[in-house]
């Protein structure tokens, strides 16, 4: 999801302009990129727990996930893990890129449910949806929410059409920060981007900048806040799917490659108090406000480099983009879903290389003759053949191996919320 706004180049005008072209991009999309919060739930039907032991132990037995569906109509499908996550959360539930935790504690002095919404389930179907589904999954099981609390956010803007390397930001010297760490990083030889972050309480005294130059790879760091400003474009070349879903997104008919900044700010549980961000109703009210203390408080990207000798660095001149990156837009309504199509998380053309990659592989193997119509139907009967086979074996449970697998690339694929329909109650529970 993501609102989308023509980035202004008036104010490069009025300012020096650095001697490297600058280009501040045609569009502007926020949102978040990543969600995590806690829900603390009464439950009216505590046999919920059992069928989520149940299901673990199914799971354990095979050593890898099993399908659960939670209602007669098959439309709370999920995939149920053999193992939890500390925190005293036992049962761990997945659907594509959102993971749910279920705690037995029954203190309240934590959450017993914690729900982790992935980078492409933010966008599309969009966090908003899927909360939805999370509380309609809770309802369903016979809870109650007492109240939410909101552990991590990652809030971040993309201009599209703008090149990372016609920026300055590998340079810390132009960088006035509250933050203790600062890397760069480099995909070969190409500037990939930079993160920011820090950990909470008193900061050390003296220059706090230190760089690290990395030649490959990408530095995510650590901290309870950071900034990270990256090639987005970069990242989206190494994920097909995510690319159908950013020109969406973006508004674009399709991924066509042109360059693409991200400016992201993630924070956590200590941060946000801080900031009086506690709930999601917090969030969404306050979003805006948490944008202009990262962008104007916590960091600002100066036009020149900051004069630390003289404790100049409030004297310094804001760089024209950054001023673009102050104002992006929280407050007005994200794009409606109804223009982001609802996109799985594997992309059919990239598997479908794949297979056919592999099955030229196995007919050489096997010295089939290399002529198309040979290949193609020594292939069909190939294909027959495994999912046959396939379909006689059993799970270490007694289960149909054919059936077992399948159900479990629903729930890895298929977002929340999402219901095709071939899904029916039987074979989801079965």
């Amino acid at each position: 999801m993501g609102s989308l706004k023509s980035s202004l180049g008036k104010v490069a005008r009025s300012l020096a302009v650095p001697p490297r072209r600058i280009t501040w991009g045609s569009q502007l999309a926020t949102g978040y990129d990543r969600l995590k919060y806690g829900l603390y739930v009464a439950w009216e039907r505590p046999e919920i727990l059992l069928t989520l032991a149940d299901a673990k132990e199914r799971a354990k037995e095979i050593n890898e996930p099993v399908t659960i569906s939670f209602t007669e109509h098959g439309d709370l499908v999920f995939n149920c893990h053999p193992t939890g996550r500390k925190g005293g959360y036992a049962y761990h539930i997945s659907r594509s890129d959102v993971n749910i935790f279920f705690s037995t504690r029954k203190d309240n002095t934590t959450p017993n449910i914690w729900v982790d919404i992935g980078s492409q389930s933010c966008w599309s179907p969009g966090y908003n949806n899927i909360i939805k589904e999370v509380k309609r999954l809770v309802a369903t099981l016979g809870g109650h929410i007492v109240k939410d609390v909101v552990s991590e956010v990652h809030l971040c803007s993309d201009f599209v059409g703008l090149d990372i390397e016609e920026l300055p930001i590998d340079r810390s010297e132009h960088w006035v920060t509250r933050a203790n760490r600062f890397h760069c990083y480099q995909d070969r030889t190409r500037l990939s981007g930079i993160t920011i972050a820090q950990t909470m309480g008193e900061l050390p005294p003296g220059d706090k900048d230190s760089i690290v130059l990395r030649e490959t790879g990408i530095s995510f760091g650590t901290g309870d806040i950071m900034l990270r400003i990256y090639d987005k474009s970069l990242e989206l070349k190494r994920s097909a799917t995510k690319q159908s879903v950013f020109a969406s997104v973006w508004q674009q008919d399709e991924y066509d490659e042109k360059p693409v900044t991200r400016v992201e700010y993630q924070l956590r549980r200590d941060v946000l108090r801080q900031l009086h961000v506690n709930t999601l109703s917090d969030l969404k009210k306050k979003r805006s406000g948490v944008w202009k203390y990262c962008t104007q408080e916590w960091t600002r990207f100066a036009l020149e480099p900051v004069d630390r000798k003289n404790r100049h660095q409030d004297r310094a001149a804001l760089h024209p983009w950054w001023r673009e990156v102050q104002k992006a837009d929280f407050k007005t309504p994200l794009v409606e879903l109804s223009r982001i199509k609802i996109q799985p998380s594997r992309n059919i053309n990239t598997l479908l290389d794949m297979s056919l990659g592999c099955l030229m592989s196995a007919q050489t193997i096997r010295g089939v003759t290399p002529t198309i119509e040979n290949v193609i139907a020594q292939s069909q009967a190939f294909i027959e053949e495994g999912f046959r086979r396939l379909h006689k074996e059993k799970t270490i449970a007694g289960k149909n191996l054919f059936d077992h697998k399948m159900k479990l690339r629903f729930a890895n694929i298929w977002p929340m919320g999402f219901q095709p329909s071939f899904i029916q109650a039987e074979w989801a529970m079965g």
